[in-house]
């Protein structure tokens, strides 16, 4: 970990450049060992199970050739059991003409130059006496009924075929002169499992016995024949032939086959390094365990005698189903190696090829990065310095033209954030102002309250001597109600002045609209513009703070004045009750916008204020924005975008919902609902949704 460590700290000190060359290459040399060992590793699979498959399909070639061995010896019998000249003799102890059945040991296989169908040939009687031996007539009578083959061949009435294990002693007795072929010596080789004897005590012989009946049908005898293949060359080189064409590798043979007696080869044409066949040579253990011992296939790599060979090894069985022989394939491993290894090389060839490319192109593609860092430093340091001006040009071939894009949209909304904060420098400055002027003001006003109550004192104690049908007394009372109303004036704006206390109290829902109506209607903005309220009686109060539901209304009015301004309308203001809001839900719209709706609990009803007029309304693509800060659709200079912001923030803080709806050209509604004190909002949140495809547009917080 030091080490890896002490790398890191090492790497971290040099430069972006020559990190991104050592990054790329170090990425390069890891991304080839990969693609090598994957590539080495599929091409020796693939290979692998290729060969595999082949030395499979070898092996069953192998196998159909020895069965046709078998059949031809089957098919042989059969047919001179049939014959009734035998017959005839079996019924009366004929030696002679038993003898002419000799001929068959002489016949050769129609596929083969050299060798015979049979080398042992016997007729026995129904009991299994033999009654003839072809290979040696002076030994008959005994009785053979050991031959697991011809004691099926008695009890079933029909032809019997079979690999068998017979004793030297039963070989001799059936023919002499194949002694020599069977007492083969055993070799022990590397890796073999250990032998129970040095010389082999049995012969493996092919065995068939045909039955052989009467005119009645009635067995009478068995004709009886076998083929030793212990030292026997025909077979195993014949497959070869076959399978292989006598196919060679660098002066080797490209195939061998093999037959075992156990675990010793009894027939084979794997050669030794002194070019002798390797007869009496032993079996590995592990081959030996799985195929002998436990009766399965192997597949897979083995080192034979000399060499090494992908192979296939398959037991063989007798009558009894007894696992006594073994058929093998072999394919020269060598080959194949070569092939695979020239396989790898021209692969390894490629991918180094390959690494070189990457490592090149990967290089070019660093400088690349590098120089438009650069240029994008260099960009930076001009903005920080004040030149929010400053635009990339954007470079499609290198692919940054995206980051050239993010750069000049960052530049720009810098500048108009800019340009925003400004204007509400300027917006700060004007509302410090108008809180001096607000000081002043309610110093003004405690100053000029004094003389209007000394005004209305006196201008009452005048009107009282004055007659009833005096016109000075009509006069007087314009007089008093004259001052009444600068009172009510100087009191509204001394009431305006002040700081809110931020007290969530109960209160009269409909004496803060009558207040803040009575500060503005007699504004110049309200001349010429009806005014008619509808206030519900007996409404239950609602839980808020007076001076900013104030500040709610007196913007709501000042808006809608303004909005009416060019042509003179009515202001419109109704309270009522409704019932509690029980079907919103969570909606969203077209732009995957998430729209949150507030929800009621309880039967308590709730606080409902409709404002409208009949002013120029609000565009449609406009009115899902009213609510943001800063947004405004006046002239500049007439407004900063920031009273229906307030307004959205004073009626989420008294956990109620502000609904918009207004049509273009003829005006606009602004629905406030309030939860009564009695009721207890549960609030998901508060949003704004435009309706979309209605003339009429709705926006809801």
């Amino acid at each position: 970990m030091k080490i890896v460590d002490r790398l890191v700290g090492r790497l971290l000190k040099w430069d972006l450049q020559t990190r991104l060359v050592v990054g790329f290459l170090i990425a390069t040399c890891i991304t080839g060992f990969v693609a090598t060992w994957v590539g080495t590793w599929t091409i020796n699979q693939i290979m692998l199970s290729e060969v595999q498959n082949r030395v499979r399909q070898d092996l069953n070639t192998a196998r159909l050739i020895y069965d046709s061995r078998l059949d031809n010896i089957r098919y042989l019998l059969i047919m001179s059991a049939e014959e009734a000249a035998l017959a005839d003799a079996i019924q009366k102890k004929d030696l002679r003409t038993m003898e002419r059945f000799k001929n068959l040991l002489r016949r050769v296989p129609a596929c083969q130059k050299v060798g015979h169908i049979v080398n042992m040939l016997s007729i026995t009687d129904a009991e299994g006496n033999v009654l003839y031996r072809a290979t040696n007539s002076g030994v008959r009578g005994d009785n053979v009924l050991w031959d697991p083959v011809i004691r099926k061949c008695i009890q079933t009435k029909a032809p019997q075929a079979s690999t068998e294990l017979m004793s030297i002693e039963r070989i001799v007795a059936e023919n002499p002169a194949l002694r020599e072929r069977v007492a083969i010596e055993i070799i022990k080789t590397p890796k073999s499992f250990e032998p129970k004897e040095k010389r082999l005590a049995e012969g493996m012989v092919i065995r068939v016995a045909c039955p052989i009946m009467d005119s009645d049908e009635k067995l009478i005898g068995v004709l009886a024949g076998g083929f030793l293949l212990n030292k026997d060359r025909t077979i195993v080189d014949r497959m070869k032939e076959t399978i292989y064409r006598d196919e060679k590798y660098k002066g080797r043979e490209m195939g061998v086959v093999t037959i075992f007696q156990g675990g010793v080869r009894i027939a084979t044409n794997v050669m030794t390094a002194e070019n002798r066949r390797a007869i009496g040579t032993m079996l590995s253990e592990e081959v030996y365990r799985q195929v002998v011992q436990e009766g399965r296939d192997w597949v897979g790599r083995a080192f034979v005698v000399n060499d090494w060979y992908i192979t296939t090894y398959s037991p063989i069985h007798n009558a009894d189903n007894k696992v006594i022989g073994i058929l093998y394939t072999g394919l020269l491993e060598e080959k194949y190696r070569d092939i695979k290894w020239r396989a790898i090389a021209i692969s390894l060839g490629i991918i180094t090829l390959g690494m070189v490319v990457a490592f090149i192109i990967s290089f070019r593609l660093g400088s690349t990065i590098i120089r438009r860092i650069r240029l994008l430093k260099k960009a930076t340091e001009a903005v920080a310095a004040g030149d929010l001006d400053y635009k990339l040009s954007p470079d499609k071939i290198s692919g940054f033209d995206m980051l050239d894009e993010a750069f000049n949209d960052m530049s720009k909304s810098l500048k108009d954030r800019d340009e925003r904060l400004q204007k509400v420098h300027e917006q700060l400055a004007r509302s410090e102002k108008l809180t001096a002027l607000g000081e002043m003001a309610a110093g003004v006003a405690h100053e000029i309250n004094n003389p209007l109550a000394g005004i209305l004192l006196y201008s009452n104690l005048v009107m009282e001597d004055i007659p009833e049908n005096d016109l000075a007394r009509e006069n007087m009372q314009k007089i008093i109600y004259q001052t009444n109303r600068c009172k009510t004036i100087v009191q509204n704006l001394l009431d305006f002045s002040r700081t809110p206390t931020g007290d969530m109290v109960p209160i009269q829902i409909n004496h803060i609209i009558r207040t803040s109506l009575g500060f503005v209607k007699d504004q110049a903005v309200f001349r010429g513009i009806g005014i008619e309220t509808r206030l519900a009686e007996g409404l239950p109060e609602v839980i808020g703070d007076r001076s900013l539901l104030e500040q709610v209304f007196l913007n709501l009015f000042i808006n809608a004045a303004d909005a009416m301004k060019e042509r003179k309308g009515k202001l419109t203001v109704v309270t009522l009750l409704s019932k509690p809001q029980t079907d919103l839900r969570c909606v969203e719209d077209q732009e995957g916008k998430r729209f949150t709706l507030a929800t009621f609990s309880g039967n308590d009803p709730m606080v409902k204020v409709i404002i409208s007029d009949t002013g120029k309304g609000i565009e449609k693509e406009c009115l899902p924005h009213i609510f943001e800060p800063f947004f405004t659709t006046k002239e500049p200079g007439q407004g900063t975008g920031l009273g229906l912001s307030i307004v959205y923030g004073v009626i989420r803080k008294h956990n109620g919902f502000i609904e918009a709806e207004s049509i273009s050209g003829k005006g606009t509604v602004f629905t406030i609902t309030l939860p009564s004190s009695q009721g207890r909002p549960e609030m998901d949140g508060l949003i704004g949704e435009d309706s979309g495809n209605r003339t009429e547009e709705r926006t809801i917080l």
